[in-house]
């Protein structure tokens, strides 16, 4: 799922994708807060652009 500055949501939706899937990628395109944190700690595959496109 792309992902950007989406700190305030993103353990959500990775819980509930982690109910229809095995596993989740999250492919974070430049976020500032702790967006990747939290995924990489939900054990979401993360994919990370440096900047924002």
């Amino acid at each position: 799922m792309p992902a950007y500055n989406e700190e305030a949501y993103i353990a959500k939706t990775i819980v509930g994708a982690r109910r229809h899937a095995d596993a989740v990628l999250v492919v974070d395109d430049g976020s500032t807060d702790e967006t990747v944190a939290i995924a990489e700690a939900l054990g979401a595959i993360v994919v990370r652009h440096a900047t924002n496109r």
